[in-house]
């Protein structure tokens, strides 16, 4: 049976599964009586913590890195490794800060969103719509790159069109997202986490075996290029990983990344707030971490194994010559889940900005949660045949890049007013809506038009959008203190 068969028929099989799967978990809500927006949002608030913690781990964990970085990597070498250190730091101590106070301030507030519980926190609507805005826009980005790895990887493995594998890819996102909500794409999550934790690990032992373990890999490194051996890059124009850019690296995973949307939506929606919940989820969440992000190492094996392949097609071509066909095939369906489970995440934030935070909180506000729920799905629907015809149209060259262009956008806009309402009473509405317009637009030019290191101006951004909040804020306290003392002064 030749490759192309085997692949189509663990494709079916995987799809088909995991459709069982989001189709029962949107019929069983626990027993709870809760309203439609609740239940599709934040599933009820009634996910088992385990099941959430793989949500939140897999979502993180995409397409591009089980392609785009891992090509990344092979051409950079062992600088690039900086991302592994300081992602899963980045994925869990703010979390340690961010989960506890988080879900009970938005149950309090009632707040199902992320830019509703900001925009109720900072009692500003104008916030709520920047945040919510933005999310609509730059997740557009992510989403592109997600629908063009996954259109590679059935090509690849099955032979079927880029272009009918859009389709395909398209009509399964929609599906997952509008059947059940969080607690559909929560389930899906965890049954497609575990293809994932297999390939993961088995490719990359292969590979190592295959180079002759580290010894090895950095023998064969060395003869392609010794820069590749290197703690850091040099600081030159270009370099993606100098020191400026490490540093850069690790302000991005601990602030930029883990203020994405469809992360902390996570923290929404935990069952409660006991020491024993918030527990399970950062130990599960730590272990699964540190083994997903492992697979970056695979793009040094398989430059040594296979220096002529591709950068964003470099996995596809390791599992294709270094396993069997089966395997190869498995090796699909756990790259495909990657891309899934980030896509659907991403969709279902931005159907709930424009359903809830645009829709019913804005243009309708009598409407009932069951028409907030049909607009999202309509949202969702739009979406994804956006993305798919930008990829018809002119599919991004780089999936990383394309990916790291959204996250950044949407990570210097909210990153600042979300830490800043956990950790200080004193910030300001005022402050929180300069600092979410500033963020945004100062990496953007620090970016494209003065050209400097992305994790560096990832860095820069915060920190200007950080200034602005403390100014600001400062500025606007003062005043109302002064006219406050105003008040009792007697003339």
């Amino acid at each position: 049976m030749s490759l192309q068969t085997i692949s189509i028929i663990f494709f079916v099989g995987f799809l088909t599964f995991v459709a069982i799967v989001a189709f029962v978990s949107s019929r069983n809500n626990g027993g709870r009586s809760e309203s439609a927006d609740v239940e599709y949002y934040l599933g009820g608030r009634s996910t088992p913590t385990v099941v959430l913690a793989f949500s939140y781990v897999t979502s993180s964990i995409s397409a591009a890195c089980f392609m785009g970085d891992p090509g990344i990597m092979s051409t950079m070498g062992w600088p690039y490794y900086w991302v592994v250190i300081a992602i899963v730091p980045g994925l869990i101590i703010p979390a340690v800060f961010l989960m506890r106070k988080m879900r009970l301030q938005a149950e309090a507030l009632g707040s199902l969103t992320i830019p509703e519980y900001l925009g109720q926190r900072y009692n500003s609507d104008t916030l709520r719509l920047i945040i919510a805005g933005v999310i609509s826009v730059f997740y557009i980005f992510p989403l592109v790159a997600q629908f063009k790895g996954a259109a590679i990887l059935l090509e690849s493995f099955t032979g079927i069109s880029f272009n009918t594998g859009l389709v395909i890819i398209t009509c399964v996102l929609i599906f997952y997202v509008i059947v059940g909500g969080l607690r559909s794409v929560a389930w899906t999550d965890f049954v497609q986490g575990l293809p994932m934790l297999v390939i993961t690990i088995v490719l990359l032992i292969v590979s190592l075996k295959a180079v002759g373990g580290f010894d090895g890999l950095e023998a064969g490194l060395a003869a392609i290029d010794p820069s590749m051996l290197n703690v850091v890059q040099p600081s030159v124009k270009g370099a993606e990983m100098p020191l400026t850019g490490v540093i850069g690296n690790f302000a991005f995973w601990g602030v930029t990344f883990i203020s994405q949307p469809y992360l902390c939506s996570r923290f929404l929606a935990i069952p409660n707030v006991n020491r024993k919940t918030i527990g399970t989820f950062l130990i599960t969440a730590l272990v699964l971490s540190v083994i997903y992000n492992s697979f970056y190492i695979a793009g040094l094996t398989g430059r040594v194994l296979f220096p002529d392949a591709a950068a964003d097609y470099l996995t596809v071509t390791m599992a294709i010559n270094l396993l069997p066909k089966a395997g190869a095939a498995f090796m699909m369906v756990g790259i495909f889940a990657a891309m899934m489970s980030t896509a659907t995440s991403v969709l279902l934030v931005i159907g709930q900005a424009i359903g809830r935070d645009f829709y019913s909180k804005t243009i309708n506000k009598n409407a009932s949660p069951e028409l907030e729920v049909k607009v999202t799905r309509i949202a969702v629907v739009a979406v994804s045949l956006i993305c798919m015809i930008f990829n018809y149209i002119n599919p991004p060259e780089f999936l990383s890049v394309v990916l790291y262009l959204g996250l950044s956008g949407i990570g210097s806009c909210i990153g600042v007013p979300l830490f800043s309402a956990i950790v200080s009473k004193k910030s300001t509405k005022e402050g929180a809506i300069v600092s979410s317009i500033l963020g945004p637009i100062a990496y953007m030019i620090i970016t494209y038009v003065i050209g400097l290191n992305f994790w560096f101006s990832c860095l820069l951004a915060i920190a200007i959008s950080g200034a602005s909040m403390i100014i600001i804020s400062a500025y606007v306290n003062k005043k109302a203190l002064e006219i406050e003392k105003g008040k009792f002064d007697i003339a």
